[in-house]
């Protein structure tokens, strides 16, 4: 158990069977996930992906299952301990192209489930994203890492045999690091077109900038249709993609789109004659709906479908028969899938979509349409990570997996209650949700543990978190809620905080607490805060304006914006969003929004912790305001996780309990209750 049996006691009595059914550490191990659904397009079967922890190596693994479109046959593909990725069916449902990885060889293999063979069709050296098939079905597409070798550093004398120190690393580049790959190598990615049958491969773009892996074919198969930035010195300035056509052949590259603002994920028509898109127009705020445009395949006409919608859609496909497209989109936590007509109107077709995620209860998801019409996608509960579900909204939909059972099925989870309350701000709706712990009795009081998240610009939702849920089988009340400046409420709710975060998020989520407590069952002396990213700055900055609660756990916040801007791996895009001047140009704006700024009203203990290899709110962000608390003299203990960047819970299972251990550890040090019962 995480906890000190001695607080268990202070607690309501628990039912034996509660006691012993609560989750357990050790059952993170035994978790799994769906991801990437893919439909065959006859409709006859889907491929998935099936994320499962391995407790032997420390790793989440990602292997491919197929089953028929009515739940029948459900099998694994391989069962070796290759991770596999990007399964891809080709245009007639009777190949499963896949990139897979075992030991150092990464490859592109193709499996045949008629006979089951699983033929390696190419090797790669440096990997390969945005696995597509042509319309023909002869050939993929893919992009593929290209380096480049380094700079090289001022000449030295001949060391001849002499055993010295590596040579000097010369960088010129902006952007030379990021977060969840560590050090950039130089060079970019490429664009490749490999012939299945002759296992021949082709490189087709030679950009000086990446290509990426945003692409898709065009209708006739004679071009890639793909997005990227390719404006000399592009890396320094804000993101700004368009869209292009790249005629396979010769090679030549047209523009399609044009304009001062992102477009992505092109998705030409059926027919050819049009092309689909996600964008908007750049105005420099820090959150911007991206919508759905359509326009003809020259990129001509231009419209939005989802103008007038308010919120973000995500992941387009068009319908067969070219009369609309499916869309993913969030609304209030929940995320849907959607079907847009081209007139711009909007059914929604599912909810309680769900990512492959344990950590902590982002909203994400996945999902494919065959030809038919019927859909795939992962369905996710407060008390279930993904499952896999399958139809259409005319005959329902069925879950067809239950990877979890084995473990879930004995556990105590809690349900999760939804929550609105009025912000004491300015009387603004703010949603959330409530996890209760094992025999949970509202007649008595619990301590309560505030989790708020990151981003800021994201959103939480009523899906599974293995984090929330060991903390409630451990006695707590876990409240987490999508105060101002979430998304999925709208452009104006999201801007709420444009260039004032932190601020009155603030009081939306003291709000929250308020609610909670005017319940009547919880214990406002045993009041614990805590949120990581985003959410551990807004920890920071509650303790310095509030000592309601009994200790903090601030994780890998921002404390100083101004060495965040600077020091973060992504420096050209911080600054630019979420201030408009650069921290030389407007110091006292960037100080007063900084938690360092209050360090010296905080007297609450906090636990400060941080990845020893983020890249996105560096460990000295952490390390300063540690040093600021043992300055003053306020509790505090540093926390580095080993090697770990910015996700700490999504890197391996134990760093997901490690952190979970470390938070209940210190908030078990400074609980009342056990203070006074150790007194």
């Amino acid at each position: 158990m995480l906890r000190h049996l001695s607080l268990l006691l202070l607690l309501a009595p628990l039912p034996a069977w509660a006691q012993d059914s609560a989750l357990e550490p050790l059952d993170v191990f035994s978790l799994e996930a769906v991801s990437q659904p893919q439909f065959a397009p006859d409709g006859s079967q889907i491929a998935y992906l099936r994320a499962s922890n391995d407790i032997t190596t420390d790793s989440t693994r990602s292997s491919i299952w197929l089953i028929d479109a009515d739940g029948e046959r459900h099998r694994a593909m391989d069962g070796s301990a290759a991770t596999m990725s990007s399964p891809r069916w080709s245009p007639q449902s009777d190949r499963l192209a896949y990139v897979r990885s075992e030991g150092d060889v990464t490859s592109i293999n193709i499996y045949l489930p008629a006979d089951g063979r699983d033929e390696q069709v190419l090797e790669l050296a440096g990997g390969a994203a945005g696995l597509s098939w042509s319309p023909d079905g002869k050939f993929l597409a893919f992009a593929g890492f290209v380096p480049e070798p380094p700079l090289p550093p001022a000449a030295l004398p001949e060391r001849g045999d002499h055993n010295w120190a590596a040579a000097a690393q010369v960088e010129d580049r902006l952007v030379f690091r990021i977060d969840g790959i560590g050090p950039l190598p130089r060079g970019g990615q490429q664009l490749y077109v490999l012939d299945v049958a002759k296992g021949a491969v082709r490189q087709i773009t030679r950009e000086a900038n990446s290509s990426g892996a945003d692409f898709a074919w065009s209708a006739d198969g004679s071009a890639l249709i793909f997005s990227a930035d390719r404006r000399e010195n592009a890396g320094t300035q804000a993101p700004d993609t368009d869209i292009y056509r790249l005629d396979v052949q010769s090679g030549a590259i047209t523009a399609i789109t044009d304009r001062r603002g992102p477009d992505n994920a092109p998705r030409p028509s059926p027919d050819g004659q049009m092309i689909a898109y996600l964008g908007y127009d750049d105005r420099l705020m820090g959150y911007h709906n991206t919508e759905l445009y359509i326009a003809a395949a020259d990129g001509s006409g231009a419209r939005s479908l989802t103008a007038s919608l308010d919120r973000s859609v995500a992941a387009p496909v068009w319908a067969a028969d070219g009369s609309g497209l499916y869309v993913q989109m969030i609304d209030q936590g929940d995320t849907h899938i959607a079907f847009v007509d081209l007139e711009g109107g909007v059914e929604r077709l599912a909810s309680g979509i769900g990512g492959a995620a344990f950590g902590r209860p982002y909203t994400g998801g996945s999902y494919s349409v065959a030809a038919n019409g019927q859909i795939a996608y992962t369905t996710a509960s407060g008390t279930r990570p993904a499952e896999l579900a399958v139809g259409n909204t005319a005959d329902g939909f069925e879950v067809l997996t239950a990877l979890n059972e084995d473990v879930l099925a004995g556990r105590y989870i809690s349900e999760v209650e939804d929550i609105r309350f009025a912000s004491p701000h300015d009387g603004l709706e703010i949603q959330g949700w409530v996890l209760y712990p094992p025999g949970f009795d509202p007649d008595q009081t619990y301590p309560m543990i505030l989790e708020i998240h990151g981003g800021p610009f994201s959103a939480y939702g009523p899906v599974f978190s293995a984090e929330f849920q060991l903390m409630a089988a451990q006695g707590y009340v876990v409240l987490y809620t999508n105060p101002r400046g979430s998304t999925s409420y709208g452009y104006d709710f999201a801007n709420e905080i444009h260039h004032a975060y932190p601020g009155n998020d603030y009081h939306d989520l003291m709000g929250a607490v308020d609610h909670m407590v005017e319940r009547g069952f919880i214990d406002e002396d045993r009041l614990f805060i805590t949120g990581g990213s985003g959410g551990g700055t807004l920890t920071a900055w509650a303790i310095g304006q509030t000592d309601r609660f009994a200790a903090a756990a601030v994780v890998k916040p921002v404390i100083n914006w101004s060495s965040f801007v600077l020091y973060s791996d992504l420096p050209q895009f911080f600054s630019r969003y979420w201030f408009g001047v650069e921290p030389w140009e407007d110091p006292d704006a960037y100080w007063q929004r900084s938690p360092l700024s209050l360090v010296g009203e905080v007297d609450t203990p906090t636990l400060m912790m941080v990845g020893g290899a983020d890249v996105r709110t560096p460990p000295a962000e952490t390390e300063q305001y540690y040093s600021a608390l043992k300055l003053r003299g306020v509790p505090t203990d540093l926390v580095v996780i080993p090697d770990s960047f910015h996700s700490i819970s999504n890197s391996t299972p134990s760093r997901l309990l490690a952190k979970v251990a470390e938070i209940l550890r210190w908030f078990e040090r400074y609980d009342p209750a056990l203070e006074a019962e150790a007194e």
